[in-house]
C-alpha cells in the first residue's frame, strides 16, 4: 500500500491512561479555545490526515509553505495549518510551555507544546496563497478574520475528544484497512464540495476504469454562501452510488475541513490528504477548488506539474459535457461536434435550478439525485 506523505502516518491520539494523567493537571494550564474549523484541523493533525505534520505549524514551516510550497524539511506542502490567537494570548504564552486545548463549551480535547509564537503579514500571505488581496475572495476573508498571532507546536489529543459524525467519518487508518479488505491496490480519490452531476460521474467512472477502487470524499466544513450544505452533498452521493455504481468498488467518506478556495494550492493539498488516506491516484479537473475568475481553468494541473512528484499520481481531465449528437457525457478530447450541440454542466445554473425547486435536465443530473436533494429542504449555505 502507498506510503503516507513523509513516509509516516502520524498518530497524536494518546491512550486513555495517558489522557487521564494529562487531564489531572489540565486545570493548571493556560488554555486556548478552538472554533469548529480549528477543531477539524486539530482532529486531522491527531489522526494523521495531515501527515507528516504533528501539530500546528511553527514559524519556519509556515514561511516555507507560504513562499516555497514545502515544509522546512523540504516535503511538499501547499497550505498553512495554523492556530491563531490574539495579542493578549500571544503575550501570555512562551515557547517551551504546555497549553491546554478546549472547544467552545470548555471541554478539554488535548494539549499543545509550544515551540513558537509569531506574527505574520496578512497581505503577503494572501498574495502568495491566493494570488490576490481582494476581500471578495473567500480565502482572503478567511485570512483577514484570523487573529494577528500564531502559536506553533506538536499536539496530543484525548481519545474521547474526537467524536464521529456519521458512518462516513473514517480515519486514514480505517480507509487503509478498508482498501486492503477489498483488495484494492490502486485507489483514485475524488474531492468535491458539490452535489454530483453527470460530468462528475463521467470523471469518476473514467478513472475507475484504470484502478481497483474509488474514494469519493466530499469536504465537510465551512463553505461560502451559496455552496451546497454538507447533508445535500452526502445524500446526493449516497443516491448516486446506490443506483449507478458498483458498490464493491466505491467508498464514500468525508474530509472534515473548511474550504480555502485556494485553487491550485488546494488541489495539491487535497491530493496529499488523499494520499494519506491510502489513495494512489487523484482526479484534478477544471478549476479545482476555484472561485470566481481568480484562477485559470487548468492552473491546478500546471502547479501540480511544477511542484513535481509528491507520491500520488494525478489524473488530469478537461471539460466534460453532454453532447446531443453523441447522446452522452463526453469530453472535448473525444467529441467532434460543435459547441451548439453541447449542454454544459454549469454549477451556477444547476444551483439556481435546485434553489428554485426545479430538477435540472436528466442529461446533466440524475433525476434520483435531484429528487434526493430537493426533498432535503436546506440545500445551500446561507451566511
Amino acid at each position: 500500500m502507498i506510503q503516507p506523505h513523509g513516509n509516516t502516518l502520524v498518530d497524536r491520539v494518546v491512550t486513555p491512561q495517558r489522557a487521564e494523567e494529562i487531564q489531572t493537571g489540565f486545570d493548571d494550564l493556560f488554555t486556548v479555545e478552538l472554533d469548529w474549523n480549528l477543531f477539524f484541523d486539530f482532529a486531522n493533525l491527531a489522526q494523521g490526515v495531515y501527515s507528516p505534520l504533528n501539530g500546528f505549524m511553527s514559524r519556519n514551516d509556515f514561511m516555507k509553505v507560504v513562499n516555497d510550497i514545502t515544509l522546512e524539511s523540504g516535503v511538499p506542502w501547499p497550505l498553512p495549518v495554523v492556530l491563531d490567537v490574539d495579542a493578549e494570548t500571544a503575550n501570555d504564552v512562551k515557547p517551551g510551555e504546555r497549553i491546554g486545548i478546549t472547544v467552545s463549551n470548555g471541554t478539554p480535547v488535548g494539549i499543545l507544546d509550544v515551540d513558537t509564537v509569531y506574527r505574520y503579514n496578512e497581505d503577503e500571505v494572501c498574495t502568495q496563497l491566493f494570488g490576490t488581496t481582494d476581500d471578495d475572495h473567500p480565502g482572503v476573508r478567511t485570512i483577514q478574520s484570523k487573529a494577528p498571532f500564531f502559536i506553533g507546536g506538536p499536539i496530543k489529543a484525548f481519545p474521547d475528544a474526537i467524536t464521529r459524525r456519521g458512518d462516513h467519518d473514517l480515519t486514514p487508518k480505517e480507509t487503509r484497512v478498508l482498501f486492503k479488505k477489498h483488495g484494492w491496490d490502486t485507489v483514485v480519490g475524488f474531492q468535491t464540495r458539490n452535489v454530483p452531476h453527470r460530468a462528475h460521474e463521467y470523471l469518476q467512472k473514467s478513472a475507475l476504469e484504470h484502478v481497483d477502487g474509488l474514494l469519493i470524499q466530499p469536504k465537510i466544513g465551512e463553505k461560502k454562501s451559496g455552496d451546497y450544505m454538507n447533508g445535500a452533498i452526502l445524500q446526493g452521493y449516497r443516491t448516486l452510488i446506490d443506483n449507478y455504481y458498483p458498490t464493491d468498488r466505491v467508498a464514500l467518506a468525508m474530509f472534515k475541513s473548511r474550504m480555502w478556495y485556494a485553487g491550485p494550492r488546494e488541489a495539491i493539498f487535497d491530493s496529499i490528504v488523499r494520499k494519506n488516506y491510502g489513495c494512489t491516484h487523484f482526479i484534478i479537473g477544471r478549476d479545482h477548488a476555484g472561485v470566481g475568475n481568480y484562477y485559470g481553468d487548468f492552473e491546478a494541473q500546471e502547479l501540480f506539474d511544477a511542484v513535481g512528484n509528491i507520491g500520488i499520481e494525478p489524473l488530469y481531465y478537461h471539460y466534460a459535457f453532454y453532447c446531443h449528437i453523441c447522446d452522452g457525457i463526453v469530453s472535448e478530447k473525444i467529441c467532434p461536434h460543435d459547441n451548439e450541440y453541447h449542454l454544459e454542466p454549469s454549477g451556477t445554473k444547476l444551483r439556481n435550478m435546485l434553489s428554485d425547486g426545479k430538477k435540472p435536465p436528466a442529461e446533466l443530473m440524475r433525476p434520483e439525485v435531484a429528487e434526493t436533494v430537493l426533498t432535503l429542504g436546506d440545500v445551500f449555505v446561507e451566511n
